[in-house]
C-alpha cells in the first residue's frame, strides 16, 4: 500500500462516503466539525435546493483528499486528532481498519485513491458508503443532544425560547452550536436527492441510517425497500444507530433481507439512569429490546457506544455488568466501545472535579480486573483503558467555568423535565455539591 497510510491525517472516507446531516448540510464523516463549502464559502444545504451529488467531486472535497494524502492537517478532523492524543481508537484509525483490513474493497480503493491522485483528486466512482442522518425525527431528548438531532429537544427549546428568553439564549450558546434549527424542510423528501440516492445505490457497499431515530423515519424504510426491489440488498450491509426504544416488525423482515446488519445501541447507563440521560426513554422497554436483539438472529453484531460524559462516568461499570450478562446468557458476543462527549463542552467528562475523577477511574480499573467475557476483547477494552488515562491524565484548561455551566443546564433541564439529579444520580451529586 502507498505511503498514504502512514499519514497521521489520513481517512479513506472523502474516497468512498457521502454523510448528510438532518439539518441538511453535507459532510464526509460524522464527526467532522465541517460541512460542504460551495465555490463562493456558503454551505451546501439541502434545505436550499442544493443537490447532493454537487459534493463528491467538489473542489472542496478535492481540497481535502490532497490534504490527507500529503500529510496535512484537515479542517473539520479535529475530533480525531484529539482523541488519538488522549489514547483512544479515533473514527480514523477504525476506518482504516474496517475498510482496508475488513471490507474486502481495500484493494478496490487503494486503486480509487491512486487514481484520483493521478487526476486532480477527482474521484470517477460513486460513492460506496452512504451514511444518512434523514432528519430529526426522535422520540427522546437526550441531554447531550441537540435540535438538530431530535425533534423532542427541538420542540422543549422553542418551549423554553418563547417563555424564558434569557435561558434560551443561555442554551443557544453552549448547547447547539449556536441556533435552534427553525429552518427545517423535508429536504429527504426530495425527487432530485432521491433519484441520486437510487443512481447511488447499485455501487454502495454499506448504508448507515441514524437521525433521530432510525427505526421511526420514513425514509430509511424508502431507502431499504429500493434496495430490496433493485436485488442490491443481499449485496449490502447495514449499520443502525438506535435507542432501543423501538423495534417494528416491518423493520426486522426488511434487515433480514441485507447481507449483515450491525446494531449499535445507543444507551448510556443501566435503569433509571439511563432514563436521566435519555429524556422519554423507559429502562423496561429498553431491556425488553436488547434482549429481543440479543436472542435474534436478524441481527448479525451488537456494539455498545455509550457516550461517556459526566453524568454516567461514575456509574458506567453498571452498565458494563449489565453489557457482560446479556452475553453470558445468550452466548453471543458483544462488542462496546465508548464515545466521548467533546460537545457540548460542558459535559465533557474531562471537566470533573478530581474526587468525581478519582472514584471513576479507580471503578473502571477495579470493574476490568473482575471482568469475565467482555474484557477478553481488545476492541472492548481499549477506549476503556483510555477513559481512565484521561481521568487521570487530562483536565480541560477552564473546567471550572464548564462545571458552572453544566450545573445551570442541569438545573434549568431538571426543572422544564420534572428531573431531579440529586435522585437520579445521588452518588455524582454528592460527590459534586454535597460538601
Amino acid at each position: 500500500m502507498s505511503d498514504y497510510l502512514e499519514s497521521k491525517t489520513f481517512c479513506p472516507y472523502p474516497w468512498i462516503s457521502v454523510m448528510t446531516q438532518p439539518t441538511g448540510t453535507v459532510s464526509w464523516c460524522c464527526v467532522a466539525r465541517d460541512n460542504f463549502k460551495n465555490d463562493d464559502g456558503s454551505m451546501v444545504d439541502l434545505n436550499r435546493g442544493h443537490k447532493i451529488e454537487s459534493v463528491w467531486n467538489s473542489n472542496h472535497m478535492k481540497k481535502i483528499r490532497k490534504e490527507m494524502v500529503e500529510g496535512e492537517i484537515v479542517k473539520g478532523c479535529e475530533h480525531c486528532y484529539d482523541l488519538e492524543d488522549m489514547g483512544f481508537p479515533s473514527y480514523r484509525t477504525n476506518y482504516i481498519r474496517d475498510w482496508f483490513e475488513y471490507s474486502g474493497k481495500g484493494d478496490e480503493i487503494h486503486d480509487i485513491i491512486e487514481s484520483s491522485i493521478n487526476n486532480d483528486y477527482h474521484v470517477d466512482t460513486a460513492p460506496m458508503y452512504l451514511d444518512f442522518r434523514l432528519g430529526n425525527m426522535c422520540n427522546l431528548k437526550c441531554r447531550m443532544c441537540q435540535p438538530q438531532n431530535s425533534s423532542q429537544i427541538q420542540k422543549e427549546y422553542s418551549k423554553i425560547e418563547a417563555n424564558d428568553p434569557s435561558s434560551a439564549q443561555f442554551i443557544k450558546d453552549n448547547f447547539t452550536w449556536g441556533q435552534f434549527v427553525d429552518n427545517l424542510t423535508n429536504w429527504e423528501d426530495d425527487p432530485d436527492f432521491l433519484r441520486q440516492v437510487e443512481e447511488w445505490l447499485p455501487g454502495v457497499v454499506k448504508l448507515y441510517f441514524t437521525g433521530g431515530e432510525p427505526t421511526i423515519i420514513e425514509r430509511v424504510y424508502w431507502i431499504m425497500e429500493k434496495c430490496v426491489e433493485l436485488g442490491i440488498a443481499k449485496d449490502i450491509e447495514l449499520v443502525f444507530n438506535s435507542n432501543m426504544t423501538n423495534i417494528q416488525p416491518r423493520f426486522l423482515n426488511l434487515v433480514e433481507q441485507f447481507k449483515n446488519v450491525l446494531m449499535c445501541v445507543s444507551v448510556d447507563a443501566y435503569g433509571h439512569e439511563n432514563e436521566y440521560i435519555r429524556g422519554a426513554s423507559h429502562w423496561k422497554q429498553v431491556e425488553k429490546n436488547l434482549r429481543k436483539y440479543c436472542a435474534s438472529d436478524v441481527i448479525g453484531t451488537l456494539l455498545f457506544s455509550p457516550v461517556i460524559q459526566i453524568y454516567n462516568v461514575l456509574t458506567i461499570t453498571k452498565l458494563l455488568d449489565f453489557i457482560e450478562s446479556l452475553e453470558i446468557e445468550y452466548g453471543r458476543e458483544i462488542f462496546v466501545t465508548f464515545l466521548i462527549c467533546d460537545y457540548p463542552t460542558s459535559l465533557d467528562f474531562r471537566n470533573c472535579p478530581d474526587q468525581v475523577r478519582e472514584v471513576a477511574a479507580e471503578r473502571l480499573e477495579q470493574w476490568l480486573k473482575t471482568s469475565k467475557v467482555l474484557v477478553n476483547r481488545p476492541e472492548n477494552v481499549q477506549s476503556i483503558n483510555a477513559t481512565v488515562k484521561a481521568l487521570k491524565e487530562n483536565r480541560k484548561d477552564n473546567w471550572r467555568q464548564e462545571l458552572i455551566t453544566f450545573q445551570k443546564y442541569t438545573n434549568l433541564l431538571d426543572k422544564n423535565r420534572g428531573d431531579d439529579m440529586k435522585e437520579a444520580l445521588p452518588e455524582l451529586w454528592e460527590l459534586m455539591y454535597g460538601n
